[in-house]
């Protein structure tokens, strides 16, 4: 079966942030996937960023500006999106935005697709670091459970 007219949804809005995101934040984000995800262009094969006015915004959605405003800014706060103005300055705060002639908006974080695949970073923390921390936590609670024998032996005699 050839699905067309589709938008691939990266698996980690569902499986992740479904639950976590309102209901503000999720039609954004699903306005800002369609708009470029949504689209067959680029390197990979779609859109990366895409220019979207709040007034496309409040009438996909059907939000308020106020309500898209706070969305975007809770959107960009948890890293899932960017938003650029002319020049790709990057635009984090409302009054950065407020007046921009042309806003980009671009998935960030574990949204971010690079060459098909996705890039796995929460927090910008990515899967290596991941690994060397877990694995420094763990030659942690081996040396405090080494000090513990130690210790009861200690005490018994």
């Amino acid at each position: 079966m050839k699905l067309v007219q589709t938008t691939p949804v990266p698996n980690v809005v569902i499986d992740q942030y479904l639950k976590v995101l309102n209901l503000s934040e999720l039609k954004v984000l699903m306005v800002v996937i369609r708009k470029t995800l949504g689209w067959k262009a680029g390197v990979n094969g779609r859109k990366e960023r895409d220019w979207i006015s709040s007034g496309q915004l409040s009438q996909i959605t059907g939000l308020s500006k106020r309500a898209i405003t706070a969305a975007i800014s809770s959107l960009l706060n948890k890293n899932l999106l960017k938003v650029t103005g002319t020049g790709n300055r990057i635009l984090k705060a409302p009054s950065e935005r407020r007046g921009q002639t042309r806003l980009y908006f671009e998935l960030a974080g574990e949204l971010v697709v690079d060459n098909g695949l996705r890039k796995r970073e929460v927090d910008g923390i990515s899967n290596k670091k991941s690994a060397h921390f877990a694995e420094d936590i763990g030659n942690k609670v081996h040396e405090l459970a080494q000090k513990l024998r130690i210790t009861k032996e200690t005490v018994q005699n």
